[in-house]
């Protein structure tokens, strides 16, 4: 009998931890985000078009909301972050929330997988899901906006942040979660408002002075400021700067707390 070398012996855990996670990701996550596309895709797509619908027909198409840009075009991508955030939150909450109800858990549980894995299989299959949904609204919004893209880096880099920041984040609130009530606390008195307070449809410029600050410190401004900045060429290198790294931080922060939570199993384990 041939004997199997060092190597093959090591390299089998991974591939085999590479499964396990792969299984939690795609089979679980993705697959069944895709299989009610309708809600978790067109639903989202269309209430995005008739937002920008709604705002042709209110505001004048030849309008520049700042400069070399239409108001189409400096909203547009506040509105595709701002989804992409509320998809990738939602989604890993309702994930966790339905398999704790429906007693799933405990056999996603039972299979060998590390704390870590678990984060991570909910997790990046909420960021995949919401990066998706990201894409196809991009993509429709050109019939307003016409093509745009200043630089496809940092805005991948803002976008992808930001779904995992949030996918993060619903990780934790799914956890936490022991009712749909009080998920719906946090999205409609937190998510909601960050993303409403962004600067999705106005100028910082429109604000008070003395108001400002509050709309600086929220992660969802830095977040579509980054994000604008990469798909239009509208604003400040420096500060797109500051506020990806205070982004990464801010994200590495949020992902210590969930695998600390999942590795003490809270609210998942008798």
């Amino acid at each position: 009998m041939k004997r199997e070398t060092p190597e093959i012996l090591l390299e089998r855990p991974r591939i085999i931890a590479t499964l396990r996670l792969w299984t939690l990701f795609y089979r679980r996550g993705v697959i069944r985000f895709l299989k009610f596309w309708v809600e978790t895709l067109l639903g989202p797509m269309v209430s995005t078009m008739l937002f920008m619908t709604v705002f042709t027909l209110a505001l004048d198409a030849g309008d520049e909301m700042v400069p070399g840009l239409s108001a189409l075009q400096f909203i547009a991508p506040g509105l595709v972050v701002f989804v992409l955030s509320q998809i990738s939150f939602q989604n890993v909450c309702f994930m966790l929330i339905i398999d704790k109800q429906e007693g799933v858990i405990s056999d996603v549980l039972m299979a060998p997988l590390s704390p870590l894995e678990l984060l991570l299989g909910y997790g990046l299959a909420a960021v995949a899901n919401g990066l998706t949904a990201a894409v196809l609204i991009m993509g429709a919004m050109t019939v307003f906006t016409g093509g745009m893209l200043f630089s496809f880096w940092l805005a991948a880099f803002f976008a992808i942040t930001a779904a995992f920041l949030f996918a993060m984040i619903g990780v934790i609130v799914g956890l936490w979660s022991e009712k749909w009530d009080q998920f719906s606390l946090v999205d409609n008195f937190l998510i909601l408002p960050l993303g409403l307070l962004s600067g999705t449809f106005f100028t910082l410029d429109s604000i008070p002075g003395n108001w400002q600050w509050l709309f600086e410190a929220n992660p969802m401004f830095w977040i579509i400021s980054g994000f604008r900045y990469g798909i239009t060429g509208y604003g400040n290198v420096d500060t797109v700067f500051w506020h990806g790294a205070s982004l990464v931080g801010m994200a590495a922060f949020v992902f210590m707390c969930g695998w600390t939570l999942m590795a003490r199993g809270y609210k998942i384990k008798a």
